[in-house]
């Protein structure tokens, strides 16, 4: 993980790597805030906003893009959401509420939580699953690996956007398991 640099109106990036945004346009800024992910070597470097970030990003770099050293990722402006400081969403299972699971991602890649553009998602919130049910997909060099659901249950939460970068390990869901044996 790595802290952007703030440059007056601008994030910078610390290092260089293709660069994938987890945060769009008109999207709350906060200092620790994941802004992206910059891709290099086969490692994924999360970049965060520092503190003092706030108020809304603007304009945002171009998934994709090979960025260098200190070439502006979000450019911050005046909004609603000036100085607010979010509070972290939970994404661990301590910090969750009893009882739920944290579905993560087993890879580096890009999520995709519908199977295609045109469809409704594979689980939003508040859908029941069933066990071993695909809630969502992630793309490794084109080659699509499923995320299935450990046990049956409903989806309490969903803690990534559709088409993001995500690294392994990283949080993707809450899910409150259901049936037999559960409380």
């Amino acid at each position: 993980m790595a802290e952007a640099v703030k440059s007056g109106q601008a994030l910078q990036t610390p290092t260089v790597g293709t660069w994938q945004p987890r945060i769009g346009r008109g999207a709350p800024l906060a200092g620790g805030l994941v802004l992206g992910a910059l891709y290099r070597a086969g490692e994924a470097i999360l970049v965060v906003a520092p503190e003092g970030a706030g108020g809304v990003a603007v304009k945002v770099a171009e998934a994709g893009a090979w960025v260098e050293y200190g070439a502006s990722l979000v450019e911050m402006g005046e909004g609603a959401f000036g100085g607010l400081q979010e509070e972290p969403i939970p994404t661990d299972e301590a910090e969750a509420s009893p009882g739920i699971k944290v579905l993560r991602a087993e890879t580096d890649g890009t999520v995709y939580l519908r199977p295609d553009p045109a469809s409704p998602s594979f689980a939003a919130a508040g859908t029941e699953v069933s066990a071993h049910q695909t809630v969502a997909l992630i793309e490794v060099m084109k080659t699509f690996n499923a995320v299935r659901s450990p046990v049956a249950g409903i989806i309490e939460r969903v803690l990534v956007d559709d088409a993001v970068a995500v690294a392994a390990g990283d949080p993707l869901l809450w899910l409150r398991p259901s049936g037999p044996g559960t409380a």
